[in-house]
C-alpha cells in the first residue's frame, strides 16, 4: 500500500506482485456503503514488448445490494422508513439515477408504467423498495442508512441537473430494534470469536508444556487450546468483520438522528462500548433517546 496524492482525487494505491509462474489471481475487495467511486485496475502481464491493460469498475453507493425478484411475506410486512422524492424528473433520469447508485439493474426500460425493484443487503439482509415513474418516486427500506444514502446521492445528482426535487422522508422508529435483531447474531459471534482469538494468544504465551499444566487451566480454557486451528483459522478469514459491523451500527445511529438535525458523534465511544458488551435491551435503548440536545449539536 502506498501513500496517495491528495490532489489526484485517489483515496487507495495498491500494488500486487505476483509470484513466478502465477497465470491467475483471485482478489478479493470490501466496499463501504456510501462512499462511491471508480477502481482502476492496471494489469502488466510478464510479457515482451511490456504492455499494461486497464479495467474499470464501478462502486456504487449501494454497492451491498443485490436484486431479489419476490420478497417473502415476512420480509414485505416489516416496518418500513419512506423516502419520496417528487420533481420535474423523466422516467428514464430517474432510472438513470438508479442505475448509478445500486448494482445489476438493466440500462433499459420498457414501458411507461411506474417501475418497482427490489433489493437486499447481501451482508444483514435488510431490504429496499423501490417505485419511481415520471415526475415521483418512492422507496422503502427497513435500514435507515440506505434511505439516507440513497437521499444524499439522487439529490445531488438531481442539482446537477438542476431539477428541484420535494423531498419527504418519515423515520420509523420501530426499524431500529428489527436491523439491530437481524445482525444480532453477527454480533454474538464475532465479538466472541475476538473474544476466544485474543484469550488464546495469551494461553499460547503462557508455554504449556504437558498434561499437568494443561489440566490446572478452567475447562474453558482446555477448549480454547483444543480447538486452536479452528479459532485462529476461522479469525484469519475475517479479521476485520467485526469493525464492519460496528461501522454499519454506528453509521445507522448517525444516520437516524441526521433526519433529526442532531449531530450525535461525540456518542459514539459509548456506542462501540455498547456494541463491545452487547446486551440487546441497552442497544436498542441507546439509539432511541438522546439526553441533551446542547450536548450534541
Amino acid at each position: 500500500f502506498s501513500e496517495c496524492d491528495k490532489m489526484s482525487g485517489n483515496s487507495l494505491l495498491a500494488s500486487y506482485r505476483c509470484q513466478s509462474n502465477t497465470n491467475r489471481v483471485d482478489l478479493k475487495f470490501r466496499t463501504v456503503e456510501g462512499q462511491n467511486g471508480t477502481l482502476q485496475v492496471y494489469i502488466t502481464p510478464n510479457l515482451q514488448p511490456k504492455c499494461c491493460q486497464l479495467k474499470r469498475y464501478s462502486i456504487k453507493p449501494l454497492s451491498l445490494h443485490a436484486i431479489v425478484h419476490n420478497l417473502p411475506d415476512d420480509e414485505l410486512s416489516r416496518p418500513m422508513n419512506v423516502l419520496i422524492l417528487k420533481g420535474a424528473f423523466s422516467q428514464a433520469e430517474m432510472h438513470n439515477w438508479m442505475i448509478n447508485s445500486i448494482p445489476e439493474l438493466p440500462e433499459k426500460i420498457y414501458g411507461n408504467d411506474k417501475i418497482r425493484q427490489v433489493f437486499r443487503h447481501v451482508f444483514i439482509g435488510t431490504v429496499l423498495i423501490c417505485d419511481y415513474g415520471k415526475g415521483e418516486a418512492d422507496f422503502r427500506s427497513d435500514n435507515v442508512s440506505t434511505i439516507s444514502i440513497l437521499k444524499d446521492f439522487i439529490t445531488k445528482e438531481a442539482t446537477k441537473k438542476r431539477i428541484k426535487l420535494e423531498i419527504v422522508t418519515n423515520i420509523n422508529e420501530q426499524t431500529i430494534p428489527g436491523l439491530i435483531k437481524l445482525i444480532e447474531p453477527k454480533i454474538v459471534h464475532y465479538n466472541k470469536l475476538t473474544k476466544d482469538h485474543q484469550i488464546l494468544q495469551a494461553l499460547i504465551d503462557l508455554d504449556i508444556r504437558n498434561d499437568d499444566e494443561f489440566g490446572t487451566l478452567s475447562q474453558e480454557y482446555q477448549d480454547l487450546l483444543r480447538n486452536q486451528r479452528q479459532i485462529e483459522a476461522e479469525f484469519k478469514k475475517q479479521p476485520t468483520i467485526l469493525n464492519r459491523i460496528y461501522g454499519i451500527l454506528t453509521d445507522l445511529y448517525i444516520d437516524k438522528f441526521k433526519f433529526k438535525g442532531v449531530n450525535v458523534k461525540t456518542k459514539l465511544p459509548q456506542l462501540i462500548d455498547l456494541l463491545e458488551h452487547y446486551e440487546y435491551e441497552e442497544l436498542v435503548g441507546f439509539y432511541s433517546v438522546v439526553k441533551t440536545i446542547d450536548d450534541e449539536v
